[in-house]
């Protein structure tokens, strides 16, 4: 018997034999409770997968550690870095990045709201794009010192039901003007944006836009 046939890389059996070990892994792969309970889901319009997993709907092992996101009530993607709450708006998975913006009155004059702070990343994990650009907001501005200050006046921020004696003040971080507002605010906080210098937006529409996040620490 010629033991050579069943042998030869390409012999009908052993293609039988290599074909129906793929389909059985598959199979497999498919009912193994671990890989149907990580399988992508949308979120927001988001394709959420690995490394990332939806909090309350999905195993932590689904994903890396710091990487959970969840799901709100109005159907946003939703990111937390150092206590704050971003909206994820677009994830590049190729490219490992991702789009933020402030979820702190998303859709609303967000420039407004004192409940932004710095952001705080872990290197291990996220990190900045070198490309962003600092946008300074100055709460609590004396009001009678920045009238007296017309330049700076120009920078003032119209909000709503905010007290007569302070302004809010926003400025990008090559303003020359930061340190006189400095003076005149006391500390603000820097919130990163993406932004193309000379470009006229409003504060609002800054934020809304947001920021590019890298994955890792390279």
């Amino acid at each position: 018997m010629n033991h050579s046939f069943f042998f030869t890389p390409f012999s009908p059996i052993v293609n039988l034999f290599i074909a129906t070990f793929f389909l059985l892994a598959k199979k497999a792969s498919c009912t193994d409770p671990q890989f149907l309970a990580c399988e992508p889901k949308s979120c927001g319009g988001q394709n959420i997968s690995f490394p990332f997993h939806i909090q309350s709907e999905q195993e932590e092992y689904c994903g890396y550690p710091g990487f959970a996101i969840s799901c709100n009530e109005k159907n946003k993607t939703v990111l937390s870095l150092s206590n704050n709450k971003y909206i994820i708006q677009e994830i590049d998975y190729q490219n490992h990045s991702l789009r933020l913006s402030n979820a702190v009155g998303f859709g609303k004059n967000t420039s407004c709201s004192p409940q932004i702070q710095n952001i705080s990343l872990n290197g291990d994990r996220f990190r900045l794009s070198t490309n962003r650009t600092g946008l300074f907001l100055f709460y609590n501005c004396n009001s009678t010192l920045l009238e007296s200050d017309s330049k700076l006046l120009n920078h003032k921020v119209d909000c709503s039901g905010e007290n007569a004696n302070v302004s809010t003040v926003a400025m990008l971080d090559d303003d020359p003007l930061l340190g006189s507002a400095s003076e005149k605010c006391g500390a603000g906080v820097v919130a990163p944006v993406d932004v193309y210098r000379g470009e006229n937006v409003s504060i609002g529409k800054m934020l809304e836009r947001g920021f590019v996040l890298k994955l890792g620490s390279k």
